[in-house]
């Protein structure tokens, strides 16, 4: 499916419905929505109504208030270039770099090849995995993270990943994009390399999980995500959202959960450019004793 939504909105009609354990390949755009195409195009100018596109709605049967949805993402398919851009006002040293700057970026063989000296290997991953909220609550369309996740720009979130997502209105309407071929933690200067993509995710309705924010699970890890006006606010929200779930699934009180993150769970960036900063909980889950 190809069509697209810029806004995360209850409102938004749904373009396909299925059922729980389906899977559906999502044919995403770049964040730039295909603008930036060859060196010239700099990222100046923007309808911002017309950025970060998020293909879908999808519209889940059965999935109602209060359950979770369950987000396996299966394969990612990138193009053969993608961008990354430096945008004026924009990023974490925006101040220092004013002028607008485009590089566009081949995908060969499994790198992107961001010059004739650097080539990175490729981990694609959406930045954007969002359901719709219950009620608008800010002009930004889809491009700041939020309890419905959003722009949340995780490098985690990539093939393997189950992204954990509550669901706030009948049906979920979940959509996916803003990919990227390859990100650094922080995603600093506010793009990283903005690919079209071609995404495979089942959708799952869990209706016994109960969750405040996203969370994301690996075969190794377990992750809690949040966002903040600063990191370390963001930061205390993910930890106790970590904590929270060490005392109900593995059963430890407050106090080992506490001393256990402390000794085990590593606080990481997810992005600083989005408004609220992003931050994710990790523990890795060959510490606990079956």
């Amino acid at each position: 499916m190809k069509d697209v939504v810029f806004k995360a909105d209850p409102e938004n009609p749904a373009v396909l419905k299925i059922n729980s354990g389906d899977t559906v390949v999502f044919e995403c755009r770049d964040a730039f929505n295909q603008t930036i195409q060859k060196p010239e195009d700099l990222p100046i100018n923007f309808d911002m109504e017309k950025i970060n596109p998020a293909t879908g709605p999808v519209y889940v049967n059965d999935a109602e208030s209060g359950d979770t949805l369950e987000v396996h993402i299966l394969k990612l398919d990138v193009a053969d270039q993608g961008s990354c851009c430096i945008i004026p006002n924009f990023g974490f040293l925006a101040k220092e770099f004013t002028e607008p700057w485009t590089r566009i970026i081949p995908i060969k063989d499994g790198y992107a090849e961001f010059s004739d000296k650097v080539k990175i290997p490729i981990d694609p991953f959406p930045g954007t995995i969002i359901v719709a909220p219950s009620k608008v609550t800010h002009n930004h369309g889809t491009l700041i993270p939020k309890e419905y996740g959003g722009n949340m720009d995780s490098r985690a979130c990539t093939a393997g990943t189950i992204v954990y997502l509550p669901i706030f209105v009948e049906g979920a309407l979940f959509g996916v994009g803003d990919v990227h071929a390859v990100q650094g933690d922080g995603e600093v200067c506010g793009t990283a390399v903005e690919i079209d993509a071609d995404v495979t995710i089942k959708l799952v309705v869990n209706k016994q999980k109960k969750i405040k924010r996203p969370q994301y699970e690996t075969d190794e890890f377990f992750m809690t995500t949040a966002w903040g006006e600063t990191t370390d606010e963001a930061c205390k929200i993910a930890l106790r959202d970590m904590i929270e779930w060490i005392v109900e699934e593995k059963g430890l009180t407050r106090e080992e959960a506490y001393a256990l993150c402390s000794c085990v769970v590593d606080m990481r960036i997810s992005q600083l450019v989005d408004i609220t900063p992003g931050v994710r909980a990790v523990i890795s889950k060959t510490v606990f004793v079956d």
